[in-house]
């Protein structure tokens, strides 16, 4: 999609040619005076004034709608007009959190609005104006969300009748002269991250292997000299010791396979980086301890931390953050056959822990740990893992947040931080040693899997074994990086969290998360 910028005042936009003129407008400023002296009224442009009058609705039918589409837009040289209701609030750089939830919000309703209307009617290219001055943090979060709600997953549809797209092919964004202007090219380059992990999250399990992540990771590596890629096959890893790890894929015919991406950013090739993990579970059908088949075609959603991890880098490389990141991919499939693990089995793992195996329905857990031990040789200012991990993150958190823990309190706080600036939310819970207790195995160092227990907790406490006095954090996205029975289920998230926390590191010259107990 082409994106254009220019100076197009309110007043004068009934001159843009166009498929289809958007204004965002707030309704109750169509048809209310200014609240106090305090709120000067802003000028409506005759052009606007024309049309309303024209409009077979009053005023209180208008103020309710959500937005109202003009086919006969005989006041303007565009061909359509579609009003987008939305509120005065324009500014987005320095409001509270909530608000700037709530703006993003908005707006990505009134992208969806705009994609899906003029999608109706055709409408190739557009032209977004608003007679509020906006900042630029507004127009960047606008771009991004027209953006993303443009995206649309066909590529196995056959005839276009089928297919679902958007019609919109460019869309010129009118700022106001002393507006600054957003930067395009930020936008793109987010929007193809995010467009590359919905695309690998989406793809289904027979097309999307193991083997698959790899060739991607490479091509990727490929395409830019900031990034290299290693990808250990199942006899390396075997040879490795990652027993946990290569365990989970025994059942599989697809070939367990680790991609580990560098991405070299910082002007000292050798300052710590960021180590961030994603489970890529290609196909998970539990193993042995096979799911209930009623849903189990999400399952090809188990792979939306390697697909997230993988965004990430399609992201820095073309941004150039100047900072280090290594991104590693844990990826297999767990299918039952004769040469599946079992329950009962008891597995070393690569930092010489022994593991019984409960369920081999936790077994993301089994390839994460091993790729934390493997991480630690980096000597990594922090590692992150990102994980499909429990269902019992959905019973607690839902959709609306990631669940977050962490053995480090600055390191939470900060990522904390990064989803409430980004609109891309994660909520701490603790890891305390009363959760501990599940864990515990009367054969081995530990259990994969608690009884009457916090899954999503206990999960997290497992993993917490393996970091050792590296600071890390753990990020379960099972209820908010897809969407259980909807249309492009895969969200992206936490992509924009963990990009707004990479970035807020490659500006900050020294960052350390000292390893302390978490006090949620």
């Amino acid at each position: 999609m082409k994106i254009d910028v220019r100076n197009i005042p309110f007043s004068e936009a009934h001159l843009c040619k166009a498929d289809c003129l958007v204004a965002l407008v707030d309704f109750d400023w169509l048809y209310t005076a200014p609240a106090s002296t305090e709120q000067p009224a802003i000028h409506k442009p005759d052009w606007l004034i024309e049309q309303i009058k024209a409009l077979p609705f009053n005023g209180q039918e208008i103020i309710k709608s959500k937005h109202l589409l003009i086919s006969e837009a005989f006041t303007i040289k565009a061909k359509r007009l579609l009003l987008a209701n939305t509120n005065r609030n324009n500014n987005l750089a320095n409001c509270p959190p909530e608000t700037a939830s709530n703006i993003r919000q908005s707006l990505a309703h009134i992208a969806d609005t705009i994609c899906t209307q003029l999608s109706n009617v055709n409408a190739k290219h557009i032209c977004v104006v608003a007679p509020f001055a906006t900042d630029s943090a507004y127009t960047q979060a606008l771009i991004d969300a027209l953006l993303f709600a443009s995206y649309r997953f066909n590529d196995f549809k056959t005839t276009a009748q089928n297919a679902n797209p958007v019609s919109i092919k460019a869309i010129t964004l009118g700022v106001e002269y002393n507006e600054l202007a957003p930067n395009t090219e930020l936008a793109l380059a987010i929007h193809r991250g995010k467009s590359m992990t919905r695309d690998l999250a989406n793809l289904p399990g027979n097309i999307c292997t193991p083997s698959y992540f790899a060739q991607c990771a490479e091509a990727l590596a490929a395409t830019s000299p900031l990034l290299t890629t290693e990808v250990f096959d199942e006899a390396t890893l075997t040879d490795m010791g990652m027993g946990a790890y290569v365990a989970v894929g025994q059942g599989s015919a697809q070939p367990t396979c680790m991609p580990v991406m560098h991405y070299r950013g910082a002007l000292d090739p050798i300052k710590p980086g960021i180590v961030l993990i994603g489970k890529g579970i290609t196909f998970d059908t539990g193993g042995i301890t096979l799911k209930q088949p009623p849903g189990m075609q999400n399952m090809i959603y188990d792979m939306c931390g390697g697909a997230t991890v993988m965004g990430i880098m399609t992201a820095l490389t073309e941004l150039r953050l100047p900072i280090n990141v290594i991104g590693i991919i844990a990826t297999a499939e767990n299918m039952p056959d004769g040469n599946a693990f079992r329950p009962g089995d008891i597995l070393t793992t690569l930092s010489g822990q022994t593991v019984e195996v409960i369920s081999t329905d936790a077994e993301g857990r089994l390839v994460l740990c091993d790729a934390i031990t493997y991480a630690q040789q980096f000597n990594p200012a922090a590692i992150i893992d990102i994980a499909t991990l429990t269902g019992a993150h959905i019973v607690s958190l839902g959709s609306h947040a990631s669940g977050l823990m962490s053995n480090s309190q600055l390191l939470s706080d900060a990522l904390i931080a990064a989803g409430e600036q980004s609109s891309d939310r994660a909520w701490a819970m603790p890891i305390w040693d009363e959760y501990q207790e599940p864990l515990d195995s009367f054969a081995a160092d530990m259990r994969n899997s608690g009884s009457n227990s916090p899954g999503m907790i206990t999960a997290g406490c497992f993993l917490s074994r393996f970091a050792g006095n590296t600071p890390w954090a753990h990020l379960d996205i099972a209820g908010t990086s897809f969407q259980y029975g909807k249309g492009n289920s895969a969200t992206s998230r936490p992509f924009s969290l963990l990009l707004a926390f990479l970035t807020q590191c490659s500006e900050t010259r020294e960052y350390r998360w000292p390893v302390s107990p978490v006090l949620y």
